[in-house]
């Protein structure tokens, strides 16, 4: 028993360190969705949030109530976001507003037990790559997006990608 208890704390506090980076900022995105950044975001518009760091990373949360646009309700949105058809009917939306990027499909994973779509891009002529995890939350697609130049270090942004904090 003891033993067990032992290993769930020690799982708790490499939990914390893991979440809890010194120096990073919280950004409030939405009403249930907080958004660390490894610099100090400004607020870009109504839906965005993001930055360039010293090291020309740049980093972005963008947020879209997608029951607006789509028209469907969170039930069916909830059903219809899991599948693959959605995912590439998404991707093909989003990919002409970011034309410079050659995008792989969306890898439909879960993201703090919510569906998100892992996508990556590659923007050859400014040899740069962008890294997004889209993670929805009740009909509203939160994008949280770094591009990283080539030869900069993607460490900041493996952690930026995973660091949302969704109140119920």
């Amino acid at each position: 028993m003891l033993k067990k208890c032992t290993f769930i704390l020690f799982l708790s506090v490499i939990s914390i360190c893991v979440n809890a980076q010194e120096g990073w900022f919280k950004q409030k995105v939405s009403d249930k969705v907080t958004i660390n950044f490894p610099i100090e975001p400004k607020k870009l518009n109504e839906q965005s949030y993001g930055g360039k760091g010293t090291d020309g990373v740049v980093y972005v949360v963008s947020s879209v109530d997608l029951l607006k646009a789509t028209g469907m309700a969170l039930a069916d949105f909830n059903t219809q976001v899991k599948t693959q058809e959605f995912a590439d009917e998404f991707m093909s939306g989003l990919t002409p507003t970011m034309s410079k990027f050659t995008f792989m499909s969306a890898k439909i994973t879960t993201l703090k037990s919510n569906t998100a779509y892992y996508v990556t891009g590659r923007d050859e002529t400014n040899k740069t790559t962008i890294y997004m995890n889209i993670v929805f939350v009740d009909g509203t697609g939160h994008s949280i997006t770094s591009i990283v130049p080539d030869g900069k270090s993607t460490k900041n942004t493996d952690i930026f990608l995973t660091n949302i904090f969704i109140s119920k």
